[in-house]
C-alpha cells in the first residue's frame, strides 16, 4: 500500500513539474498578450514565451502589424530578436496598402534590418517599376 502512495506522489510531482515548465509560461504569455490587446493561440504563445518576447512594445507592434497584414509570428519574433523595428515594418505595410500593392515581406524585413526607411524605399521602388535595390 505504501508503494502505491509513493508512486502516486512521484507521478503527481512529475506532473506538476511538467505543467510548471510547459503550460504556465505559455498561459502567462497568452495573458500578457491579451492585456495588450493581442490574441495568440497556444502555438503562437509558446513561440513568443520560448523566445522571451513579452515586452509591451513588441506585443503592441505585432497587434498593429496584424491589423494591416497577417505576417506569421515566427517572422516577427525573428525580426525583433535580430534588431528590427516593428514600427518601420508597420509603416512599410501601410505604404503598400496605400498603393494597393501586395506587401513583399522579404523586402520589408531585409530593408528594415539594413536600417533603411521603408517609406522612402517603397517610393524609390515604385518609381523604379517595383524593383527593390539594396
Amino acid at each position: 500500500m505504501n508503494q502505491i502512495i509513493l508512486i502516486s506522489l512521484l507521478i503527481l510531482i512529475f506532473t506538476l513539474i511538467f505543467f510548471s515548465v510547459y503550460f504556465i509560461p505559455v498561459l502567462f504569455a497568452k495573458i500578457i498578450a491579451r492585456t495588450n490587446g493581442l490574441t495568440l493561440n497556444w502555438k503562437q504563445a509558446k513561440f513568443v514565451a520560448k523566445n522571451y518576447c513579452l515586452k509591451k512594445d513588441f506585443l503592441i507592434g505585432v497587434k498593429e502589424i496584424w491589423s494591416l497584414y497577417p505576417i506569421p509570428i515566427e517572422k516577427l519574433v525573428s525580426q525583433h530578436l535580430a534588431g528590427g523595428d516593428l514600427k518601420n515594418i508597420k509603416n512599410g505595410l501601410y505604404e503598400f496598402s496605400i498603393r494597393k500593392k501586395e506587401p513583399d515581406i522579404w523586402f520589408l524585413t531585409t530593408f528594415d534590418l539594413a536600417k533603411r526607411n521603408l517609406v522612402k524605399e517603397i517610393d524609390k521602388a515604385e518609381k523604379n517599376d517595383w524593383k527593390f535595390e539594396l
